[in-house]
């Protein structure tokens, strides 16, 4: 009787273990060995992220009204918080990005990865703007780097990137395009409320190699060809980085 009480005893411990080292949550979560999985979400604050902007001349901030901040959304999705960045597109281009670096990866490796961003639109489809549509010509890009992503100036007096992310519709090797900033709405119905979207790049395969800390920058970005005003904000998301 006691041997079977103590072999009783051992399966429920190991059954235990097995369970908490399968469990557990959080936004920075390892599924395996060679898979680091982030979540985030702006419902408190910015959570470490940080904002920047690009493609518009040196000095010119105020004309461009660039902003961000952790801000409550309009109606009717007031009962949400997220990351709100805007600027006004006074040429025929503006770039506008968050940053955050994470640590944890193998150095000097290559990752797969898997981007995922639930974010509000207010621009509805089918709309025609200057420069292009409000919806269709603002491209959300997603994208990984070993060097902080960082606006600098290009010689000539315009804020470019120090990284590669492409131009407007087209990506780059530091940031791919993975959907654009039109909501579900039809621009027939002038309704121009908020609406939350989310994109992936399930259909455009992404991978970076770490540097020697083992370290990466990750990027959420709007590239735009409207030229007006484009409000995002973020809610959440997801990067799942797999080394291969």
């Amino acid at each position: 009787m006691s041997v079977l009480y103590h072999i009783f005893s051992l399966f429920l411990l190991s059954s235990f273990l097995i369970a908490c080292s399968n469990g557990g949550s959080g936004s920075d979560g390892v599924s395996s060995p060679d898979t680091i999985q982030i979540d985030f979400k702006f419902d408190n604050d910015t959570d470490g992220w940080v904002a920047g902007f690009a493609d518009y001349p040196v000095g010119e901030d105020i004309s461009y009204e660039l902003s961000s901040d952790f801000a409550q959304l309009p109606a009717p999705l007031q009962s949400l918080s997220g990351f709100s960045v805007s600027g006004r597109n006074s040429s025929d281009d503006l770039f506008m990005f968050i940053k955050k670096q994470f640590n944890g990866f193998t150095a000097r490796s290559q990752y797969q990865i898997q981007f995922e961003i639930t974010f509000a639109s207010n621009a509805p489809s089918g709309c025609i703007g200057v420069g292009g549509a409000p919806g269709e010509a603002v491209t959300i890009k997603a994208g990984a780097s070993i060097i902080e992503p960082l606006p600098i100036n290009d010689g000539n007096n315009v804020n470019v990137m120090n990284i590669d992310k492409g131009n407007q519709s087209t990506g780059g090797s530091d940031a791919i395009v993975i959907g654009d900033f039109a909501n579900t709405k039809n621009c027939d119905n002038r309704d121009f409320t908020y609406e939350l979207k989310t994109l992936k790049n399930d259909s455009t395969p992404y991978s970076a190699l770490t540097g020697p800390d083992g370290a990466l920058w990750f990027t959420f970005s709007t590239d735009s060809g409207f030229e007006s005003t484009t409000r995002i904000y973020y809610i959440s998301g997801k990067i799942i980085a797999t080394k291969i």
